[in-house]
């Protein structure tokens, strides 16, 4: 059933997103062919104000995702990384992505080796850039990942928090650091990995779609809460628990400065209430003891097979299912080895404000067998901030627009950058000002995305989105609020022109998904497909295309779509 929320013909909203990873830093992978795939990829891009231009939709196939969830690297690269690499490209949106995040139903475990305990998972695989080390190096624990921020065997040390844009671009070369920790001076820059994460599993022994999309309300709510609620380390005899426990006084530690309770206990805090976070290590365990926890908890068992669910041994997923927000496991037998799993220090990242996915990465000294679900965007205790963009509605000259930004913190400095239509233009500066050229631009719709940030070693931000029409030619195009149903999933979409010239195509996009595309005639009716892009909110464009090439953008139409069984 298609619903209509809102039509942008002339009043534009300005839509506030703040975070500590940055919304059009995160690339969002879905599958095609899934429908549950499609609903929680627009529930999460609709919540996070995820870009529409980084929505990038892969063809893969059941055979990938069913059963056992395992592909080939050979199959990796086809189905995933070269489609998804060469999509942000042809954008121009390749230079500023910093994460990928995978919608469900997508492959768990890449089978590098027939050893299986030299196989890596999907998120391992994305990490390294499809380009595994040496296969002991997985086995064993023994990669270091550069965005671990210690202490373990190798790195004798605590490094600070960090954003992933702060590990790419560096501190600086003036910055005090170790001489373990030089490469953070200048930043990786071209070595940076990709991390990632997972919204959901789904597929055998998984939770519910239900639980996905209320795992992923829980990281929402949590933002900006900087809760008090009780982490736990639970210790014991088991080689599971043991292996981890010398990281927890030190982490009990750190946390109190922050003014945070962790305790280190024998017990399963079974009945415990708005818990936010808990690490231990156990064969089985019943997550749904503890009575609930709070929005944006992390909770982990450290076990053998918590995600390789053709295994016996809890799932990962059982935290989910109680209540958690997110959780990692192993998608082959790990041993019990901690360099594979989240040290202690998870919750001083995240405490310290960062996202619950720069959290995993900076506290997984190997991150190649980790499976990472959960909202990965939550942030409980990143600082709150705002930005509003000042200027006009329509524009016909070159204008410049102005951000301004509101924020708790005293005695910071500010930086600005500014995104038209989901690109990068001009650099990260001090400048509010964004000057518009709109020779560069076509005539109708554009957006600009402001953004502000805090300069500090983890970059709170805000950003807002601003429409905004080009009007040098006087082409323009709406969408006719008439939409008329024509069959069970399907509904014609009409356009109204305006100026003196006509078009020669007209298409029908959901970002830069293409719905439908029909040569124009003043009758011509574009078809809106529901299966293409899924339930849930969504928004669509017409794009008027001109003899010389110039494809003139509509307002968007918002609406959301529910599938009723009997309609």
């Amino acid at each position: 059933m298609f619903k209509v929320w809102k039509i942008l013909f002339g009043t534009f909203v300005a839509v506030v997103s703040v975070q500590a990873q940055m919304p059009h830093e995160v690339l969002l992978l879905v599958n095609k062919n899934s429908q549950p795939s499609l609903l929680v990829a627009n529930t999460f891009a609709e919540a996070r104000q995820i870009p529409k231009i980084n929505l990038v939709y892969l063809d893969v196939p059941e055979s990938a995702y069913g059963g056992a969830a395992t592909v080939t690297p050979e199959e990796f690269t086809k189905l995933i990384w070269e489609p998804a690499n060469t999509a942000a490209q042809e954008r121009g949106i390749d230079g500023h992505i910093l994460a990928w995040v995978y919608s469900v139903d997508f492959p768990i475990r890449v089978k590098t080796d027939p050893n299986d305990r030299k196989q890596m998972s999907v998120g391992g695989m994305t990490f390294m850039r499809n380009k595994p080390p040496g296969l002991s190096l997985v086995e064993g624990g023994k990669y270091l990942s550069k965005l671990f921020s210690g202490p373990h065997e190798r790195l004798k040390l605590n490094l600070p928090a960090l954003s992933l844009g702060m590990h790419k671009r560096g501190l600086g070369m003036a910055a005090q650091v170790p001489p373990e920790a030089a490469y953070l001076q200048g930043g990786l820059g071209e070595r940076m990995p990709l991390p990632s994460m997972m919204l959901g599993y789904i597929g055998e022994k998984g939770t519910s779609i239900e639980t996905v999309l209320q795992t992923l309300q829980r990281g929402k709510t949590s933002d900006y809460r900087g809760m008090q609620n009780k982490i736990y380390f639970v210790t014991g005899e088991d080689v599971r628990a043991k292996c981890r426990e010398w990281q927890y006084a030190p982490a009990v530690a750190e946390l109190k400065q922050r003014g945070l309770e962790a305790v280190v206990t024998t017990n399963f805090p079974a009945g415990a209430e708005n818990v936010m976070g808990l690490l231990m290590g156990a064969e089985t365990v019943d997550p749904a003891r503890i009575k609930s926890f709070a929005p944006g908890a992390m909770a982990e068992h450290l076990t053998s097979w918590s995600a390789e669910f053709q295994r016996p041994q809890t799932k990962m997923t059982e935290w989910l299912t109680a209540g958690a927000t997110a959780s990692a496991g192993a998608v082959v037998e790990p041993y019990s080895n901690a360099n594979k799993f989240p040290s202690a220090r998870f919750f001083v990242q995240y405490s310290s404000g960062c996202t619950m996915l720069e959290s995993f990465y900076q506290s997984i000294a190997c991150p190649l067998q980790s499976l990472l679900l959960g909202d990965p965007l939550a942030k409980p205790y990143a600082v709150p901030m705002k930005v509003k963009v000042l200027g006009a509605d329509s524009i016909s000259n070159d204008f410049t627009y102005l951000a301004q930004a509101e924020s708790r913190t005293e005695n910071t400095t500010v930086l600005y950058s500014f995104l038209i239509d989901g690109k990068v233009f001009g650099e990260v500066s001090e400048d509010p000002s964004a000057f518009i050229r709109v020779a560069k631009l076509a005539d109708g719709y554009h957006e600009l995305r402001a953004v502000a940030r805090i300069k500090h070693l983890v970059e709170f931000n805000a950003s807002v989105v601003k429409p905004f029409t080009v009007d040098r030619m006087g082409r323009s195009v709406v969408i006719d609020p008439n939409i008329r149903k024509i069959g069970k999933n399907e509904h014609a979409v009409k356009v109204q022109i305006g100026g003196m010239e006509t078009p020669e195509t007209m298409r029908l996009v959901s970002g830069e998904q293409v719905i439908d595309e029909k040569m124009y005639d003043s009758e011509v009716e574009l078809v809106l497909d529901e299966l293409l892009i899924g339930e849930g909110p969504n928004r669509i464009r017409a794009i008027a295309i001109y003899a010389d090439g110039m494809e003139v953008s509509s307002p968007p139409v918002s609406f959301g779509i529910k599938f009723n069984s009997g309609s």
